[in-house]
């Protein structure tokens, strides 16, 4: 089993010459990040604002300039973003921003469906007491974020729970391929928010999802982890919607 602590990559700290970048690049992200990973948040950050518009190029020696940065990171970061779905990198055309619509969220909830209630399912066989604890605990930090309307917080116990019962699971591959896509996800629904009544919904889901694995239940799990994903894309798609109206 995954010791869910330390599932998952961990990031090399910066060295002296990165770290005088951090005022540019995100100042308020995690100190153990690589430079590459504050371009990445950084851009992600500009093509969700809509500063880098659907189809715009992306010009890597433009943007190593405005952050002071060889071409190195900046390529990083963009192959990053291509595996996010964010970015089209062409051997021709170099780079350019791919619009989110409802196609990619479709997709991107997709994945999450099916890899999200396999880990379930597997987490369910073989799950500790101390991670059913855990899992408590969290639920009842998301009740209370819910209770002040704290949209971020939200995010960040909702990504926190899913990530204990992944790393419960024991698949290192799933999980990587559900982080591929985490902080897209994760930013996306910031800036979309929630409709009213589905932060409600979502903590019975989470409950249940604790509920079934704590009985050892796998295909409950499953079938209420995959649920919980349809319901999320469902809400995703609607607030994206009607944005898309009011534009």
């Amino acid at each position: 089993m995954i010791d869910s602590s330390r599932c998952g990559t961990v990031a090399l700290p910066m060295d002296e010459q990165e770290a005088q970048f951090v005022p540019d690049l995100q100042r308020d992200l995690p100190l153990a990040s690589t430079i590459t990973q504050r371009v990445q948040e950084k851009l992600r950050e500009e093509i969700l604002a809509g500063r880098m518009p659907p189809g715009s190029r992306i010009k890597i020696a433009d943007l190593a300039a405005r952050y002071g940065l060889s071409h190195m990171p900046v390529r990083e970061a963009l192959q990053a973003l291509q595996g996010e779905g964010l970015v089209t990198l062409s051997p021709n055309r170099g780079a350019s921003v791919r619009a989110v619509d409802a196609t990619l969220i479709r997709n991107l909830f997709g994945i999450r469906e099916a890899l999200e209630g396999h880990l379930a399912a597997e987490a369910a066989a073989s799950i500790t007491p101390a991670t059913i604890a855990t899992l408590r605990k969290i639920h009842e930090d998301y009740d209370a974020a819910t209770r002040e309307g704290e949209v971020p917080a939200m995010v960040r116990l909702n990504k926190a729970l899913h990530r204990v019962v992944h790393c419960a699971a024991g698949n290192e591959e799933a999980v990587r391929l559900l982080d591929q896509h985490a902080a897209l996800i994760g930013a996306l629904r910031i800036g979309l928010g929630y409709a009213p009544g589905r932060p409600d919904a979502i903590r019975g889901e989470h409950l249940a999802l604790i509920e079934a694995l704590a009985r050892g239940d796998g295909e409950t799990a499953r079938t209420v982890q995959a649920a919980h994903v349809r319901a999320a894309r469902d809400d995703m798609l609607a607030l994206l919607a009607r944005q898309q109206q009011a534009a």
